[in-house]
């Protein structure tokens, strides 16, 4: 048993990943469903580690977010069961999270890296394999959007870059992952290839050129080669920006009908299709940005409170000097970009307010570790002195 408390974290990312894929709605529901209620069950069981959480330093993040959740359920949703589901996921999700980082200490990072590994390599060859692009449309491998998609890609990618030795197969996985993100048709995801790519030079200065010339050599013949509706040919169709532009105004306007205390913690990424012009009825709803949907749901008291709570943290991290998590600089790299890509990606996807997204989890939970990672250096510091 003890065994799956340490990996119920890397169980409910691999659920979350069903989510994306085709044919796994229902199958993945169900999964979900049985994982949450057994994982409650086991909080509840491990009363004693859940009280050690609660109390740890290192985890108050979760336990302000929570107390915000229910202290917003209490005095504005109390007997609404759809908010309630959504407060007691977020509760359970935090304690997954909080217990796998407690119970697998100092190995967890390891642990974390070689399962994302395993799932975006497996990803990659999987829909390579069962779903072969046919350059006519937007590639989406064995998942329901090429978005998603290409947010796993762009995660192996740079999971390779920083972490691997440089192999032939190593070099080939590169490039497979580089060609599919183009194909993708996904602009996002090539920021976030950027951002893997300005995130090495910094780290290696003058240091494996050959790298670089190598990606970048490889992204410009991908982009010729890569159909009509490769990732770099859809950044400069701007009727498709204009679209995007409209989910964010429909966005702000659903806010604006409850400006102070928002629609609910039932209603993240909410528009309220009541808005929606006949013109723009073929707009893919949803705001498309994390931030907008914050503030849909809280309103501008509580999400204020949680911003404030989120960029007190999130200053925490990258005000430490990155030596302080350990000696393996790269792999702290690589963690660090899934948070900055999580947060750039927040004005593009519905990312860090979900429950189900994978990129979401992956951002907490990366989140989730350098924060103990830093409360538990500082107390051994504090002993030793």
């Amino acid at each position: 048993m003890s065994k799956i408390f340490k990996y119920l974290a890397f169980i409910f990312l691999f659920n979350n990943l069903l989510f994306g894929f085709k044919g796994f709605g229902q199958f993945s529901e169900s999964i979900f469903i049985i994982l949450m209620s057994f994982s409650l069950m086991i909080t509840i069981y491990s009363i004693k580690i859940l009280r050690n959480i609660i109390f740890d330093k290192s985890f108050q993040l979760f336990f302000f977010l929570n107390f915000l959740n229910l202290f917003y359920y209490i005095i504005l949703e109390i007997g609404d069961l759809e908010s309630l589901k959504y407060l007691v996921a977020r509760f359970v999700q935090f304690s997954i999270f909080s217990i796998s980082i407690y119970l697998l200490k100092d190995d967890f990072a390891n642990k974390f890296i070689k399962f994302l590994k395993f799932i975006t390599v497996g990803s990659l060859l999987s829909s390579l394999a069962i779903n072969f692009p046919n350059f006519e449309t937007r590639y989406q491998g064995i998942f329901l959007n090429p978005n998603e998609f290409a947010i796993i890609m762009v995660i192996g990618f740079a999971l390779i870059l920083f972490t691997a030795k440089r192999t032939t197969i190593n070099y080939s996985l590169m490039l497979l992952f580089l060609f599919v993100i183009v194909i993708s048709g996904s602009r996002s995801a090539i920021a976030g290839l950027a951002i893997a790519i300005i995130t090495y030079i910094f780290h290696h200065k003058s240091r494996n050129l050959l790298n670089i010339f190598f990606i970048i050599g490889s992204l410009t013949l991908f982009s010729f080669l890569g159909g009509q509706n490769n990732a770099f040919q859809r950044i400069f169709e701007f009727d498709l920006l204009i679209n995007r532009k409209y989910e964010y105004l429909y966005a702000i306007d659903t806010f604006l009908q409850k400006p102070i205390f928002g629609h609910g913690l039932k209603n993240y990424a909410y528009i309220d299709f009541s808005l929606i012009q006949f013109d723009d009825e073929q707009i893919n709803f949803g705001a498309h940005n994390g931030y907008l949907s914050i503030l849909v749901q809280y309103g501008a008291i509580f999400s204020s409170i949680f911003f404030f709570i989120l960029i007190y943290y999130l200053n925490k991290i990258y005000r430490a000097k990155i030596e302080i998590f350990g000696k393996k600089l790269l792999e702290t790299k690589f963690l660090f970009f899934l948070i900055t890509y999580a947060l750039f990606n927040g004005l593009f996807e519905n990312t860090i307010i979900g429950i189900n997204f994978l990129q979401t989890n992956l951002f907490w939970l990366t989140l989730a570790y350098f924060l103990n990672f830093l409360y538990k250096k500082n107390e051994s510091n504090s002993i030793s002195n």
